[in-house]
């Protein structure tokens, strides 16, 4: 079956649809077979994926495209897994590619779309108040939605890390921590007052912190990392350990292979 390849043109500010240009002109050398979508507003590319049948499916962009392409996937009923790729060449976090590798050269894209050589990639379900998503990376609750707005504001020429990371400055002086009823498994409902929890099946979020150094996104798990009751000074202090995936040396840091269900 001809793939799907799912490009949103916006991603990184254009690198994206530069980038795919060149693939295309290398699957069209190696007379690969290919259908192109482009989108145009956020929900097109879950919808190009929801309707895509059995074939394989491509995203061509950052992390933010790849979860819509993932969710549209996994909400259409399906008698075997969906077949996913991801182009993580375009984005601005780039995250996702350091636990997902794909073709770094536009050449090397005919072969790696033409080879049966995929392997089973988890995914985890998150339920909350408006509904279900699907995640391949990293959930977070906490500091982390606030980082990310701020990093998605930034000026373009700063770049991804440069940019999540003075987002993550100014979240660490304003954010204020709270307090969290927490199980992990089928353990006992635990109480802690967090900066943040990462359900973390990719090792890396935010522009290349290090959050779960221990994740895999084939073994079945999830690394559960609880940033505990971490003050401003000590937050921002310890940034570097979090880039180096040395923060579990923290005693308000706790990693753990687990399910976590956040209840409260």
């Amino acid at each position: 079956m001809v793939p799907l390849i799912i490009v949103n043109p916006a991603a990184g500010g254009g690198r994206a649809r530069g980038f795919w240009e060149r693939c295309a002109a290398s699957c069209t050398i190696a007379g690969l077979e290919i259908e192109v979508i482009e989108t145009r507003r956020r929900g097109d590319a879950a919808d190009a994926a929801a309707a895509a049948g059995d074939r394989l499916v491509v995203s061509v962009g950052g992390d933010g495209t790849a979860h819509e392409v993932v969710n549209g996937l996994l909400r259409r009923p399906a008698a075997t897994p969906p077949r996913f790729a991801a182009l993580l060449r375009g984005g601005t976090a780039g995250d996702l590619a350091k636990s997902v590798p794909s073709p770094s050269r536009p050449e090397q894209v005919p072969a790696w779309l033409a080879t049966d050589r995929w392997r089973r990639l988890d995914a985890g379900r998150l339920a909350t108040s408006t509904g279900r998503r699907y995640f391949i990376n990293v959930a977070d609750a906490g500091i982390g939605a606030e980082v990310v707005r701020r990093a998605a504001r930034g000026p373009a020429w700063v770049g991804g890390r440069g940019n999540f990371f003075g987002g993550a400055v100014v979240s660490l002086l304003t954010h204020r921590n709270v307090s969290v009823r927490l199980r992990l498994d089928d353990g006992p409902v635990l109480r802690r007052r967090i900066r943040t929890i990462a359900v973390a099946n990719g090792a890396f979020l935010g522009g290349g912190m290090w959050i779960a150094p221990k994740a895999r996104t084939d073994d079945g798990l999830f690394e559960v990392v609880t940033i505990g009751d971490v003050g401003r000074v000590l937050g921002i202090r310890s940034l570097p350990m979090l880039y180096r995936g040395r923060h579990g040396r923290l005693k308000q840091v706790e990693l753990s292979p687990d399910r976590a269900q956040l209840t409260d």
